[in-house]
């Protein structure tokens, strides 16, 4: 059988000129591209680099993220758009789904491509990496992630603000990724560890509206908001 390939493409942190020579010839000669959409967010970047590169009568395909607080329903949404890529593979084609950062870091592609393998063990899949946005984040603020034996810690806050003083307490880098509603919380914690002059914050990077600021002190009053597409950067040890 010749069937298509899933290609699941990085376009980077938000910056258009960021992205790899492979990930805009493969938006360009794809016909069929899946671009994940969310209807809590008014961020369009993901849709509009696509647009971008994408040749005309290219068939674009929005998928809603799932907000079930359901595991079970969650994984369902994805089944079933799984489903529908089999069967253009299936057919022949080839199909992208695009991911802001890195297909492989707190992409919902993870997701997505487990349901795909899952449905078919062979499934041909290719994927791109892009420059994740932590990465944009250090070269913005001139911030040297790791260094020597510095160890480097990602966590999701939104998820694991309960587990930020243990990474606090084991030392090295802390690459703090979406901070959502825990800003606030996030500053303190840091106040209290007296790290609060070892950190930046960046905002929304490479898009328009993008926010740098290294003294967080003075996010003390800022929207609640701007805390969504944000990254803080932390050492947790002087160098």
């Amino acid at each position: 059988m010749n069937s298509g390939t899933f290609y699941a493409i990085g376009v980077g942190p938000g910056d258009p000129e960021l992205m790899t020579l492979k990930a805009v010839r493969l938006l360009r000669e794809s016909p069929c591209i899946y671009v994940p959409t969310s209807r809590l967010s008014t961020q369009t970047w993901v849709t509009d680099v696509v647009q971008l590169y994408a040749t005309e009568g290219v068939d674009i395909c929005p998928v809603s993220f799932s907000l079930e607080a359901d595991r079970e329903a969650r994984q369902e949404h994805w089944r079933q758009t799984a489903a529908a890529i089999v069967d253009q593979l299936q057919q022949g084609k080839d199909v992208a789904f695009v991911s802001l950062g890195d297909p492989l870091l707190y992409s919902t592609c993870i997701y997505l491509i487990r349901s795909l393998q899952e449905q078919w063990s062979q499934v041909p899949i290719e994927i791109v990496p892009g420059i994740s946005a932590y990465a944009h984040c250090a070269a913005l603020t001139n911030f040297a992630v790791g260094e020597g034996e510095q160890s480097v810690n990602i966590l999701p806050t939104v998820t694991a603000i309960d587990d930020l003083q243990s990474a606090i307490n084991k030392g090295g880098t802390l690459v703090l990724m979406k901070i959502g509603r825990h800003l606030q919380a996030i500053i303190d914690l840091l106040e209290e560890n007296e790290l609060i002059e070892q950190a930046v914050f960046v905002a929304r990077a490479g898009l328009p509206d993008q926010c740098i600021e290294t003294d967080l002190r003075r996010l003390r009053s800022a929207d609640p908001a701007v805390g969504n597409l944000a990254i803080i950067l932390v050492h947790t040890e002087n160098i």
